[in-house]
């Protein structure tokens, strides 16, 4: 495997702030429905086909609606959509902040991620993402 450099670290580090950047600029500028889900119909895309077919959100719904709510800083509305989109628009918020920060300085932040195993962070992304889609579930459903 290639040793890589100062320089390309650094480039590394950009394109991830730039493509964050992209993502969370897509979702401030779109209007997050009120309805906790559809806002991606804004970008083309067409409605969600579980819902359509069985009346249930599919593990991603409220996503982009979560999204657009958590960059508006609008926190509490973004998790109550839905909980693991707002958790990861704030972890591309990281992603973009961490990688100014490496492209400008060089800093490594590879001790950091050796520091938690693949699995355990595996296993806590889907037990977050399963627990949010719950909770979507029973949003939709009018259980809660």
């Amino acid at each position: 495997m290639p040793i890589r450099t100062e320089k390309n670290r650094r480039l590394y580090a950009l394109g991830y702030a730039l493509a964050a950047i992209a993502i969370l600029a897509v979702a401030f500028f779109l209007q997050p429905s009120e309805k906790g889900i559809g806002t991606h119909r804004q970008l083309g895309l067409p409605t969600c086909g579980w819902i359509v077919a069985a009346d249930l959100p599919c593990p991603t719904c409220g996503m982009t609606t979560a999204w657009s709510y958590t960059v508006r800083g609008e926190i509490p509305t973004a998790f109550n959509t839905q909980p693991m989109g707002m958790i990861l628009a704030f972890i591309a918020m990281g992603i973009a902040i961490g990688g100014i920060f490496v492209a400008i300085t060089g800093y490594s932040f590879a001790p950091l991620f050796f520091t938690f195993p693949p699995s355990k962070l595996f296993i806590i992304g889907i037990t977050l993402a399963g627990a949010a889609w719950g909770y979507k579930i029973l949003l939709h459903k009018g259980y809660i």
